[in-house]
């Protein structure tokens, strides 16, 4: 009689957990997003910089962005993906994830 009770019952977990990997792989940022975030961060870095230097930085953020996100390798593990960007002396690991980045590293 209890068993028969438990196959009864509507199974909320599994399609709470179903619909959470459907928004996990449905939000999967893909590497134009990841080009366009490091734009956005370039321009976010000379906000208020009213200098020739800053005019030329808000200028060239979409290349340098493209320049950047080339040398990028991405590790897509479609739920989420990793993005390594490799600058001169430095390495950034960013972690995309529910369309946004988070930099781990």
């Amino acid at each position: 009689m209890n068993a028969a009770k438990k196959s009864g019952r509507f199974p909320y977990g599994w399609i709470i957990f179903i619909l959470a990997i459907v928004l996990l792989f449905s939000t999967n940022p893909s590497e134009q997003q990841f080009t366009s975030y490091l734009k956005d961060k370039i321009q976010d870095q000379v906000k208020g910089d009213e200098t020739l230097t800053g005019d030329l930085t808000r200028l060239l953020s979409g290349p340098a962005a493209s320049l950047a996100g080339l040398g990028t390798v991405r590790k897509d593990y479609f739920l989420c993906s990793t993005y390594e960007l490799g600058l001169p002396g430095e390495e950034h690991l960013f972690l995309g994830i529910l369309d946004n980045f988070i930099k781990i590293k």
